[in-house]
């Protein structure tokens, strides 16, 4: 089985064209000498273009690879890691990849540069397109646009055998790489506690005179699914240069947005260590919400200003590229230090930092737009998770923090989800929503789903599903709103206005 294995993984590569003829025999070589064979002579003949998926196949090997002593253990990381170094022989080095990038960037234009490098990483399964299908998504129409939901099922979790493995491993001196946004995970093997990266490939950019890094995301949540990152290992930090750096890279990219996470705990992205963006391909309903109101900065005049029909507190600037920074850099600098109590709004606490925000850029219709969502992680006794976040009555759906996806109107939604409203269905079609208390997954939605379930009246045993994935954006629709810093009341909406006016 295992000869036939490597035969098919040959076929996947030859057929789209990591390797050519000639290679063959190289390869197979290479192969033979990682799953410690001697020789290939219970080989079929190669016949033709591969009928299984990387996937299937990696799965096949990395299968034999257990069964026969060559994982530390048989855990999902360490096959992963197998799986990886397999594909790592078909990748072309990093010189060869940048250069191609960059010659069809020059020759011919930035989409077909990125084109090529999409379907380059699909191909040697660092963009992982079949996992990714898993993903469970929809659409649900709000006041503000239709919110894209997923509850990702793509990322395989850790089983209770790795976590006690991962226990027992020491705590290195020093950490290498220093984190998953290093550069220097180009190439690298992978160990239990960090995923192998050698069949990553990264492509060097200037932006605002600053050497940063883009590739693509291996668990994409949207098209083209991509991250920027610093050569250095930075914390995230939101300052005027940001402004500079996005409006550079849309710039050189111009069919792409880019944005950020915040730079705060509780209202920032998951990893706050490394200086890094989210980009892609992709059109969120945060870029077709519509103005409510337009304004002019005295300060720049050039640019247009308009508050946004957005759940949070969302801005967008238009104009020319310099003068887009530099109003945006404004804009920062006031609400940076900016204080409203009769909204709740105060900047710092001592020397703690609570404003900041979420900043997009795109270059549409011939001009820079960049949108700013406000952002506050300031906290209360009532709300020690922060009064502009997520509230206790989300937590049953997602309890991290609402990051720049999520702030575009994508939620990204945990798998134990899928089952959990496929069980609650069941239940409320037989007319036993009370045995949910009963039940240790499902006793968290309960209080959720009696707030809901009485509105919705003679439904079909099929239609129960659909509800819950409803009610899951609309829980959503809120959330974004209780995030929002000046709120869709007239006080928030006079605060606003206050606020600008400080502009």
């Amino acid at each position: 089985m295992i000869y036939t294995n490597i035969e098919e993984i040959l076929a996947y590569a030859l057929s789209n064209k990591l390797i050519e003829k000639a290679d063959i025999t190289w390869a197979r070589n290479t192969l033979l000498a990682i799953l410690n064979l001697q020789d290939n002579h219970h080989a079929r003949a190669y016949s033709g273009p591969a009928q299984k998926s990387p996937r299937e196949i990696l799965a096949d090997i990395s299968f034999y690879a257990a069964q026969n002593n060559l994982l530390p253990a048989d855990t999902a990381t360490y096959r992963d890691i197998f799986e990886t170094a397999i594909m790592a022989i078909f990748t072309d080095r990093p010189s060869v990849i940048v250069k191609e990038f960059n010659r069809l960037k020059s020759n011919y234009n930035p989409k077909k540069a990125t084109d090529w490098f999409y379907k380059y990483c699909q191909k040697i399964y660092y963009v992982k397109a079949d996992r990714n299908a898993l993903n469970l998504n929809w659409q649900v129409a709000t006041n503000f646009g239709k919110f894209y939901m997923t509850i990702n099922l793509a990322k395989p979790e850790k089983d209770p055998k790795e976590i006690a493995l991962q226990s027992k491993m020491p705590t290195p001196a020093y950490a290498y790489p220093k984190c998953l946004l290093c550069k220097e995970n180009e190439g690298y093997f992978g160990r239990l506690n960090h995923p192998p990266r050698q069949n990553l490939r990264l492509i060097p950019f200037k932006l605002n005179g600053g050497n940063w890094f883009f590739q693509y995301s291996p668990y994409a949540y949207y098209t083209e699914h991509s991250i920027v990152f610093s050569s250095e290992h930075t914390p995230m930090k939101i300052n005027k240069d940001i402004f500079k750096n996005l409006l550079d890279f849309v710039e050189i990219l111009p069919h792409y947005f880019i944005g950020a996470n915040a730079d705060l705990p509780l209202v920032g992205g998951s990893i706050l260590t490394h200086d890094h963006y989210q980009a892609g391909r992709f059109t969120f309903a945060l870029e077709q919400a519509k103005s409510i109101k337009n304004f002019k900065i005295k300060k720049h005049p050039k640019v247009s200003l308009d508050i946004l029909n957005w759940p949070m507190t969302a801005l967008r600037l238009t104009g020319a590229k310099k003068e887009v920074a530099a109003a945006a850099a404004r804009i920062f600098e006031v609400w940076h230090k900016y204080d409203d109590a009769s909204v709740g709004i105060k900047h710092a606490t001592g020397k703690t930092q609570h404003n900041t925000l979420n900043p997009i850029a795109r270059f549409k219709n011939g001009k820079y737009q960049m949108d700013l969502i406000l952002r506050s992680n300031i906290t209360s006794k009532e709300y020690p998770w922060g009064v502009f976040n997520t509230r206790p009555s989300f937590h049953n759906i997602k309890r991290e923090n609402i990051g720049i996806i999520e702030s575009m109107g994508m939620a990204i939604l945990p798998g134990r989800l899928k089952n959990e409203m496929t069980q609650i269905a069941a239940l409320i079609a037989r007319g036993e929503t009370e045995k949910m208390k009963d039940l240790s997954s499902l006793a968290q939605h309960y209080d959720w789903v009696k707030s809901f379930i009485d509105n919705y009246k003679n439904y079909k045993e099929s239609e129960v599903l659909d509800i819950l994935f409803l009610e899951i954006g609309q829980a959503f629709t809120k959330t974004l709103l209780d995030c929002g810093v000046f709120k869709h009341n007239n006080q928030g909406k006079e605060a606003l206005l206050n606020f600008l006016y400080k502009l």
